[in-house]
């Protein structure tokens, strides 16, 4: 690392302790608040509950145009929130490198079998090394008890330094694939590579920007205290943790439910429905 990026880190970091200190306390005892819709008396076609989107033109962001493909990336992450964290637990096959790291470019595609997408950007990560070596994993939910030490997970430390000494989290055998679970995390998916896509740098013909890995489930663990009776997990116990734009994470303490509908059963009793349907 040169001496100005080691300077420029160690500025970021005084910025955030000093924002840090100004604001209030982590409520731990806060609990979850089941609210009612922005608009409970809507309708089919009233649209928007407001008209503040009409006010306001757009401006067209050509990709292409940006300074930097860094500036793409600020602007997508601000946009695309909350994003699930995959907690990562990965080993090399030789058994000497263990890594843990948090990935939000990340989601479920199925559920039969259970499927995966991730994507890791940059060049030959420790966490692709190990996933390519070995074609297995373990995906880690993040919740509010253990955020400071997932995070602490991103740093860019030497492959040889364990990310798990580094963190104090606690390791877990897994039941099928050689990566442990995080033991501190309410839910683990031990998964299996199936297939990877390389993207290619728009900017840079040939560059491979980032690697797209499809990751099969084959084994789940769900602590007994957060699954409920109807095999899903309690939102209120497992406090899960996102991400958004920047450095910032989102938690979940409010809620609200909206009914899914059939257009069948829609058919008769709303007339917009009923309308569309005569054309």
């Amino acid at each position: 690392m040169s001496f100005n990026a080691l300077e420029s880190g160690r500025a970021n970091v005084a910025r955030y302790v000093a924002n840090e200190a100004s604001r209030p306390e982590f409520d731990t005892k806060k609990p979850l608040i089941v609210t009612r819709t922005p608009k409970p008396d809507w309708q089919p076609g009233d649209g928007a509950t407001d008209d503040e989107w009409s006010k306001h033109k757009k401006v067209i962001i050509d990709p292409s145009s940006t300074d930097s493909g860094i500036d793409t990336y600020k602007l997508l992450i601000s946009a695309i929130v909350p994003r699930p964290i995959a907690f990562i637990s990965t080993i090399s096959a030789d058994g000497t490198r263990e890594n843990l790291a948090p990935f939000s470019y990340f989601e479920v595609v199925s559920n039969d079998p259970p499927t995966f997408v991730l994507s890791i950007s940059g060049g030959m990560k420790d966490t692709l090394s190990n996933l390519l070596e070995t074609k297995e994993a373990v995906l880690n939910v993040i919740s509010e008890w253990f955020i400071d030490a997932a995070n602490y997970t991103s740093i860019t430390s030497p492959p040889e330094i364990s990310e798990w000494e580094l963190s104090g989290l606690h390791k877990e055998p897994s039941n099928i694939v050689k990566p442990s679970c995080i033991a501190e995390s309410a839910f683990n998916i031990e998964v299996k590579l199936v297939n990877t896509l390389e993207i290619e740098s728009a900017r840079t013909p040939g560059q491979i920007i980032s690697r797209v890995c499809i990751l099969q489930g084959v084994c789940m663990h769900a602590r007994e205290d957060i699954l409920n009776e109807n095999n899903t997990l309690s939102l209120d116990k497992l406090k899960p943790v996102g991400r958004a734009g920047g450095i910032s994470y989102v938690r979940v303490r409010e809620t609200f439910e909206i009914a899914r509908y059939e257009y069948a059963q829609q058919y008769e009793d709303v007339p917009v429905v009923k309308e569309l349907s005569k054309k």
